[in-house]
């Protein structure tokens, strides 16, 4: 029988014919005949897939005289034709040549599939036989001409697929010999350097990517008789970074120290197509133990149901709505029925070599003798996937596209159910319905017990090297500009691109954690910000099994971190090179000691402890001070911590490291050049230290003084020193202690400048000068400076001996105008010199921090025995003017001073440059409006600039009544 007489007429109504006169019309009278005895089979086929047309057209002869054979015959000989050996030919007939069998190929297994002829399961066959004979054909001739330009160890009469060494691996469908009809074709290529294939200096890399390339080209590259298969060589190891051929010594490595569960998975139907099939074969012997595994744990197998696309199972699909439905990726599609096999497969194969079988349908056959599925879900699964590759095969029958997707239209819907043999579009629909149904059961009974690892969210699938188009969908719809970016990036964390990585066990805790993770990226109202500072977290961090199990296990830790991400850049930046300095924060005591002084400095006292020497305690300090300045940042950011709080906490771990380094630097000074009986040495703090209003930023703003006693010169060490040099050496190193880098940073940096004659004076001060300087020679800034200094490191007795002296200065009678004229042009001289850089740079705006504060210490110089409260902090001083009645809107201004301080808190926290735009992005903006408890941040832009003026107009009063009284 021939296979015109063997076509079977199409169901449904007849189409407009004028396609197939067209066809008619290319061909010769005899032959016009014999298509016209099929023409109740062409004529709607042609009507209604334009591909087959076109194809049709060209090669109208060629079908005629294959209508007139039998089919199989017909396509054996056309494989042959293509795998035909033409020791002459040129790459442009080669290229011909292919393109024309694989377009009669297509042509010809559309036919019989439609016609009845063939199976769907006989076209995914031949579709595959055409990929092999094609690539296999390619590297001939590659090889051949390598041979005639001198580039092999071998005479050109052995050169040839069979001896190039280069092993050609068919991936996915093309494996299983079940190719879609447009598909592309997946291919990965690996070379055996012990093979003498090119001389002994020859380089096999440039050489294979070479041949890999001009291979892809031949196979994809469109010329006027179309093209051969589009080739994709991303399923290779790692394809970001390899070339596109590597040895097999490098593919091994990679498959056992980085190999992934969806590679397990791609590699169950990788298949030696072309080339060196020997060089394939081994490798696939040598691979098995990675493919085929004795042991799996539960990570492992919720990796696997993560390849499918990590959504929800539904069982009812009813109403699935087939118009636009993806017969591939969609509930219920063929993907669904691969992973259904390719799961069980990874999980029991390892114990089963009968398992171990390529085709899908041969799969379930022998997941039936394995006893792992009943005969009858075998056989309903295995009808099903031939429907369905039967619809997938149609749809891309049409325009030779390589879709999934049914039609958006009752018209084009109905065309398929016409091309697939239904009386009409409703009767189709039914039965892609109940096909659906049927897949979605056996799934949903398969992962019953798996935890969805989207949840609500949609699909997250970022296996293999396509982006699935529902992740893109849920990615976008997250908040994320560029899907199709974040998709690639996640990619490379699953290839193991970077360190934290690499190990299976970080990336079975990264499949869990992502769906979870990127919820709180969205979450912040920044996600494209976060998520590339959490990748660049990830592209930094050594390890990542440890951090990714915490972000898993606690979810407050996780919001926290990505907080950080899209708000907080410079605690990002804290966690990215130190990743350590989260682990305070899964400490359960974290959130109860955060707020209490006494537990940071049992902390720092408890890490300093263990200083084996010197130099370790200097790089201790530093640790220990990054990690809990993070930690107090941290609990600001989350909110564990007002501002007032954090400035205490910011300060009194200052306080602490100051002191600790000071005893040790005295400790280590003595030991060289002995001590001064007698000697006092102290401390003394200024501005937002001895305020105890530090930021995450702050400096250090201190002197060194100390005492000597009457006669009491010098020191008692094996290198004596006079006091005045013995204390100036003793401050330079604890300025080092302080402020020199180490390998592990800068711990704070130290200002100096405060000290009787400024940078001009020397680096120590004694009591005896210090007190001639403050009662005779400083300046009006000395002392608006002295109104809030105190002593935070000192000796019996020289703290009590300082308090006294700053009494005494701040007791003395004063010039009001004059003080209140200096302090005016002080804040003009700023004004012009340090203008502010931003529209929240508080400190140096009109009405911002610096007037506040100055109406502050002018207070406590000129009215500091009425207001009673010597050395207070600023908002204690304003809150007493009103109640003194020397300002009425001091209260008012506490707040403000409150809120200025709550803001400049969160900028030096958050911001790595508080003073540039790009750092206040949405999510900062939102958060900083948050954290001093207002609606907006609109809201809170409108009220800062009442705020000032408010500041501006108090201030204004207040240096006209000082000036009055």
């Amino acid at each position: 029988m021939t296979f015109g007489s063997q076509l079977k007429r199409l169901a449904g109504e007849r189409h407009a014919a004028e396609a197939f006169v067209d066809v008619l019309n290319a061909t010769t009278d005899e032959k016009r005949a014999i298509l016209e005895s099929a023409g109740l089979v062409l004529s709607p086929i042609f009507a209604t897939a334009p591909y087959l047309r076109d194809l049709a057209l060209r090669h109208a002869d060629w079908l005629a005289d294959v209508l007139e054979a039998d089919a199989d015959a017909a396509f054996d000989d056309l494989i042959a034709q293509i795998r035909a050996e033409h020791a002459q030919e040129e790459e442009t007939a080669l290229a011909k040549r292919l393109r024309i069998g694989k377009a009669r190929g297509a042509l010809l297994s559309a036919v019989a599939e439609i016609g009845g002829v063939w199976t769907p399961a006989q076209t995914t066959r031949a579709m595959s036989d055409i990929a092999d004979a094609a690539l296999e054909a390619s590297v001939d001739f590659l090889m051949r001409q390598a041979a005639e330009k001198g580039e092999l160890a071998m005479p050109k009469e052995r050169a040839c697929a069979a001896s190039s060494g280069l092993a050609i691996f068919a991936l996915g469908k093309h494996g299983g010999q079940e190719l879609n009809y447009s598909s592309d074709i997946d291919i990965v290529a690996f070379y055996d350097l012990s093979l003498a294939v090119l001389p002994d200096d020859g380089d096999h890399n440039k050489f294979y990517v070479r041949l890999l390339r001009q291979l892809v080209a031949l196979m994809q590259d469109r010329t006027a008789d179309g093209y051969v298969f589009r080739t994709d060589v991303r399923l290779r190891p790692d394809p970001g970074s390899t070339p596109i051929a590597i040895s097999v010594d490098a593919a091994m490595g990679y498959y056992e120290s980085r190999g992934q569960n969806w590679e397990r998975a791609a590699w169950i139907k990788a298949r030696p197509c072309a080339g060196d099939i020997g060089v394939g074969n081994q490798f696939l012997k040598e691979l098995a133990p990675f493919v085929w595994r004795k042991h799996l744990d539960f990570a492992t197998i919720a990796d696997i149901q993560a390849m499918k696309r990590q959504i929800n199972i539904h069982r009812n699909v009813g109403g699935q709505r087939v118009m636009g439905h993806n017969v591939k990726l969609g509930r219920g599609g063929i993907r669904e029925i691969e992973f259904f096999v390719q799961t069980q497969q990874l999980i029991a194969g390892g114990r089963d070599p009968d398992l171990r079988v390529r085709p899908t349908v041969e799969a379930l056959a022998a997941l039936v003798q394995g006893q792992w599925i009943s005969a009858d879900a075998a056989q309903e699964l295995k009808e099903t996937y031939w429907f369905l590759r039967a619809v997938e095969n149609r749809l891309q029958m049409l325009r030779d596209e390589q879709t999934h997707v049914l039609p958006e239209t009752e018209d084009g819907v109905a065309e398929i159910a016409l091309l697939m043999g239904f009386e009409s579009r409703d009767a189709f629909e039914d039965a892609y319905r109940a096909a659906l149904a049927k897949v979605v059961d056996y799934y949903s009974e398969l992962f019953a017990e798996g935890e969805s690892l989207a949840g609500e969210l949609g699909n997250l699938v970022f296996t293999g090297s396509d982006d699935d188009p529902g992740t893109l969908e849920t990615l976008s719809n997250l908040g994320f500009s560029d899907p199709t970016s974040v998709s690639a990036t996640i990619r490379k964390w699953h290839y193991g691109g970077y360190a934290a990585t690499r190990a299976a066990k970080a990336r079975e805790h990264l499949t869990e954690l992502l769906p979870a993770l990127l919820k709180s990226i969205a979450e912040t109202g920044n996600a494209d910000a976060a998520f590339a500072r959490f990748d660049n977290f990830l592209s930094r961090l050594p390890a990542g099994v440890q951090m990714f199990a915490l972000l898993r296990n606690h979810e407050y830790l996780r919001h926290l971190l990505i907080d950080f991400m899209a708000s907080a850049p410079r605690l990002a930046e804290a966690v990215i090179h130190r990743a350590h300095v989260v682990d305070g924060l899964i400490d359960p005591s974290f959130a109860g000691d955060i707020a209490a002084s006494e537990a940071l400095v049992a902390s720092v006292d408890a890490f300093l402890a263990d200083a084996r020497s010197y130099e370790d305690l200097i790089d201790r300090a530093r640790i220990i001070g990054q990690e809990q300045k993070f930690l107090i940042a941290a609990g600001l950011v989350g909110g564990a911590l007002s501002a007032e709080q954090a400035g205490r906490q910011f300060t009194a771990l200052a306080e602490t490291l100051t002191a600790r380094l000071v005893r040790s630097v005295r400790e280590n000074f003595a030991a060289k050049h002995g001590t001064i009986e007698g000697a006092q040495v102290g401390i003394l703090a200024f501005g937002k230290m001895a305020s105890r209003e530090m930021t995450a930023t702050s400096d250090l703003d201190f002197i060194l003084l100390y005492d000597v006693p009457e006669g009491a010169s010098v020191s008692d060490g094996e290198r004596p020193l006079d006091a005045p040099t013995y204390f100036t050496r003793l401050t330079q190193r604890v300025i080092a202690a302080i402020s020199a880098p180490t390998a592990e940073g800068v711990l704070y940096e130290a200002d100096m400048r405060l000290r009787p004659s400024g940078n001009s004076g020397p680096l120590a001060t004694s009591l005896k000068r210090f007190r001639t300087y403050q009662r005779d020679e400083a300046w009006t800034w000395e002392h608006l400076a002295l109104t809030r200094a105190r002593m935070v490191v000192a000796d019996d007795g020289l703290a009590n001996a300082v308090a006294v002296e700053i009494e005494t200065v701040m007791a003395q009678q004063r010039d009001r105008n004059k003080i209140i004229n200096d302090t005016l042009e002080m804040r003009a001289l700023m004004a012009r010199e340090r203008p502010p850089r931003h529209a929240f740079d508080l400190k140096l705006h009109d009405g911002g921090l610096v007037d506040l504060e100055f109406i502050v210490q002018v207070a406590q110089l000129l009215e500091g025995k009425t207001l009673d409260i010597p050395q207070a902090p600023p908002v204690q001083v304003l809150v007493r003017l009103t109640e003194t009645g020397l300002l009425a809107e001091g209260e008012r201004l506490a707040e403000i001073h409150a809120t200025y301080t709550a803001i400049l808190q969160l900028m030096s926290t958050c911001l790595l440059d508080p003073l540039k735009d790009e750092g206040w992005t949405g999510a900062f903006r939102e958060l900083l409006a948050r954290r001093v408890n207002y609606p907006s941040f609109a809201m809170l832009e409108t009220d800062i600039v009442a705020m000032r003026d408010t500041v501006s107009a108090a201030a204004e009063k207040f240096y006209a009544a000082m000036r009055a009284s």
